[in-house]
């Protein structure tokens, strides 16, 4: 017998995939079309440009089949030879030491006691120390920690020592200033289904003239994440090499689109920063506390501490029976914290019916 999926109703507090824009969903719902077809080249350039925009630059943008992980994997077989820095906070960043690890590349690490920010000076002494390293990787918002580092600064440093800078933006990308031309960053990344509002399927990410030169001559890359493959079919007006999600596509256009015609980024960015600064101010009058450094939480997901002796996956357990769909503490975070994400499609109103149910399981333990 085969058996039926059961979809669940949950207000979701993720920290993705996260919950679709309605507009998103009705334009993912439309009868599909060739990937060689006009129809899909004016959807794919025009997807381009809107990024391009957003983004604030002339860089290449590619639409990977992938999630933000498969640039990941590129910017390390692209632009790197032996040696990188990964600077970590927390899960993701150590993802990406991993993945230059796989790829036969030696790490130098830049790794604080976790809740604590990548400092400016810190990076600075390691540069020092480290000549030899040629791209640097941060993490701009770690998701597990629910920290933000400082990425113009850290940048700036970077830049000061000619190396290479990759950016995971995976959980920031949408819900907070970057400047990517202005700031100097190679390679910078992110996924569709985070503060887009847009389900999964869909790696997004810039790539800069240095590191598409620096690609030209890289050994043993690949062929499916090469840059300069995609970039020949970007630029001869075929779009990508592969068959592209074209519904998320769609969808993050629709996205794109809808965030310019209700204020523009600016716009976007003062909404997350009001739902979260909702969310925080909520969790502090119920008593509890937010796990990294104050100054560097995170505009897109709160890591929240679980009171003494609870454990973060009971916690996430009793509101998924209250309707809410938070996220379980993630790493060696996992027993001690839970999150609650403010991206993607969520209403004020559904942020205080969360924390009243919050309450309700806090009173409950």
């Amino acid at each position: 017998m085969g058996h039926e999926t059961e979809w669940v109703n949950l207000k979701l507090f993720t920290v993705g995939p996260v919950a679709c824009y309605p507009e998103v969903l009705e334009a993912m719902g439309q009868q599909m079309y060739s990937h060689r077809s006009k129809e899909y080249f004016s959807l794919h350039y025009e997807t381009v440009k809107l990024l391009q925009t957003f983004l604030e630059t002339q860089n290449q943008v590619f639409l990977f089949s992938s999630t933000g992980s498969g640039f990941m994997e590129a910017s390390v077989r692209n632009c790197v030879r032996k040696t990188m820095v990964c600077c970590i906070n927390g899960s993701f960043g150590e993802r990406f030491s991993e993945v230059a690890v796989a790829n036969g590349r030696a790490v130098v690490k830049l790794e604080p006691p976790l809740g604590e920010p990548i400092l400016p000076n810190e990076l600075d002494d390691l540069l020092k120390r480290h000549p030899e390293a040629e791209a640097v990787a941060i993490t701009h918002n770690e998701t597990s920690a629910g920290l933000i580092n400082p990425l113009k600064e850290l940048v700036a440093i970077v830049k000061a020592y000619d190396k290479l800078i990759f950016v995971d933006a995976v959980s920031s990308m949408g819900g907070t200033e970057i400047k990517v031309d202005e700031w100097g960053i190679d390679v910078c990344f992110s996924s569709s289904q985070k503060c887009f509002g847009v389900p999964p399927g869909l790696g997004i990410g810039s790539v800069s003239e240095r590191a598409l030169k620096v690609s030209e001559t890289a050994v043993n890359k690949g062929w499916y994440f090469d840059f300069k493959v995609w970039e020949e079919d970007q630029k001869q007006g075929v779009g990508t090499p592969v068959t592209p999600a074209i519904p998320q596509i769609a969808g993050l256009s629709t996205a794109l689109k809808m965030i310019e015609k209700r204020g523009g980024k600016r716009w976007y960015f003062d909404l997350y920063r009001e739902r979260n600064l909702r969310i925080r101010t909520g969790i502090e009058r119920l008593g509890l506390s937010t796990f990294p450094r104050p100054g560097y939480e995170s505009p897109t997901v709160n890591c929240i501490n679980t009171p003494e002796e609870v454990d973060g996956s009971i916690v996430y357990d009793k509101m998924r029976e209250k309707g809410f769909e938070l996220a379980k503490g993630y790493g060696a975070l996992k027993k001690k914290t839970f999150r609650a994400g403010n991206m993607g499609y969520i209403e004020m109103a559904d942020i205080d019916l969360m924390l009243k149910a919050l309450e309700d399981v806090l009173s409950s333990l």
